[in-house]
């Protein structure tokens, strides 16, 4: 790759700000006056491309996904999907974390602006909208509970008295016993909760609840004191259901701990 015609060419965009630095041969940094919001310069660099001549590679070498992982957690499936929206509708691949572009050299100052808009957008994933968070937790315990819980018949939205329209987000069975499950993102949700436990009580329901919380610790003190009161069992964060939930079940339907006929 010529560096000196690269650099021309953005150059003659109009601003002298853009310079190249040889990182290694052949891969060259670009230094540019994009940053994030914190300051620090958006990662950008510039290899030979797989195309061939006339076409440049815009890179980061896995560096936008590094940044984003000391605050935000994208392994879950909603967040990995919407990554992938992210990506795509920037018109950027991911090489096994290497975001890249493959671009024709006249259009290399439209690519580079595009790459880094892109990697600006991946690293602002933190700050979704609560909105969005919770949607992406519900999201995540769905998906867990179709992929991982289908031994013990997940029912979802099911609704345990007749004629009262109090439902149960995933109704589960085993070993003749009864399990309610519910996912509470924020306060609302929880009084919801506590309320449909003591009408489940008072109709003399036998089941055991299990409430699976998108951050137990930032709900208000009065609704953990209610679903305290009422629930069996409680999962302060998602990933903690994931790593105890199979366990719990098998132990409260009284089959030691290991799978029981249904």
């Amino acid at each position: 790759m010529n560096s000196g015609n690269i650099l021309e060419r953005l150059q003659r965009r109009g601003t002298d700000a853009f310079d190249l630095y040889e990182r290694r041969p052949g891969n060259f940094q670009l230094i540019a006056p994009i940053m994030h919001e914190d300051g620090d310069m958006v990662e950008v660099y510039l290899q030979d491309s797989p195309k061939g001549d006339g076409y440049v590679r815009v890179c980061d070498f896995g560096l936008t996904l590094m940044r984003l992982s000391y605050s935000f957690d994208v392994g879950t499936p909603t967040r990995q999907r919407i990554f992938e929206s992210i990506i795509i509708n920037n018109g950027v691949s991911n090489d096994d974390g290497n975001l890249f572009l493959d671009t024709p050299l006249d259009k290399l100052y439209e690519s580079v602006l595009q790459f880094a808009g892109c990697a600006q957008k991946v690293c602002n994933m933190r700050y979704w909208s609560r909105e969005s968070v919770r949607s992406a937790f519900y999201e995540d315990l769905g998906s867990y509970v179709d992929e991982e819980l289908g031994q013990f018949n997940p029912v979802k939205d099911s609704l345990p008295i007749d004629d009262y329209p109090i439902s149960v987000d995933w109704s589960l069975s085993h070993n003749h016993r009864d399990f309610y499950l519910f996912g509470v993102p924020g306060n609302e949700k929880a009084k919801n909760v506590a309320i449909a436990l003591l009408e489940f009580q008072k109709a003399r329901l036998p089941f055991f609840s299990l409430v699976v919380h998108e951050s137990m610790g930032e709900l208000g003190r009065r609704e953990q004191l209610y679903l305290t009161k009422n629930a069996d069992t409680q999962y302060p964060v998602l990933s903690d259901f994931q790593e105890r939930g199979v366990e719990d079940i098998y132990r409260f339907a009284g089959s030691n701990g290991t799978p029981a006929a249904l």
